[in-house]
């Protein structure tokens, strides 16, 4: 495989100028950074056959000393590229006692590359299906319904395939996804990923 990614958006600091709070115990937030749409060109290839290929990629930097609180089970991410040349990251806590966890956060990044930033009150998930795992037993989201309706959004988004689990040192689920929904009452499409983290 030989790819070459150009970005076509400046540099996207997530979080507060790219410092990520994931709750309040101490040293639990991360420094984030991505670069949201990058033109990619490139090849693949398959024992003797060579496939060209052209896309869009998502670039993300983030390192931390630690991710979850006590409190906290696991977490499932989103990062989705839009037909209107804006992209939406949103990061959603699963805490034990079920209750919404305020350390939910995100941002749109707007086609001109200025950010809106997103807290636990703007963005509304909605789990539509699920799918178990043959390998795990595992159920995990297979999918969704994102809300956000200060800024006009409803989004569908669905796996390609659903048996994107990794399995690993531990399991989880991240993979590829589209996404197609309305935005301020006008269609709009994508692409994107998710990661699903803490289900058993």
């Amino acid at each position: 495989m030989s790819l070459l990614l150009e970005p076509d958006k400046k540099i996207a600091l997530q979080g507060l100028d790219g410092f990520s709070q994931k709750n309040a115990q101490a040293g639990n937030a991360s420094y984030y950074y991505s670069y949201t749409r990058m033109t990619t060109t490139g090849s693949i290839q398959v024992k003797q056959q060579r496939f060209d290929m052209t896309g869009s990629s998502w670039m993300d930097r983030e390192w931390s000393s630690a991710s979850l609180s006590t409190e906290q089970v696991g977490w499932d991410w989103f990062a989705l590229q839009l037909s209107d040349h804006s992209e939406l990251m949103f990061y959603r806590f699963r805490r034990k006692d079920g209750k919404q966890d305020h350390n939910n956060a995100g941002a749109i990044f707007n086609a001109d590359g200025s950010k809106i930033s997103l807290t636990f009150s703007d963005v509304a998930i909605k789990v539509m299906e699920h799918w178990k795992s043959p390998h795990t037993q595992i159920s995990y989201p297979a999918k969704w319904h994102l809300s956000i309706p200060g800024r006009g959004l409803e989004l569908d988004v669905i796996p390609l395939i659903n048996d994107q689990e990794l399995r690993v040192r531990y399991q989880y689920w991240e993979g590829a996804v589209s996404v197609n929904g309305q935005k301020y009452d006008q269609d709009v499409s994508g692409q994107g990923y998710v990661e699903l983290t803490g289900y058993q």
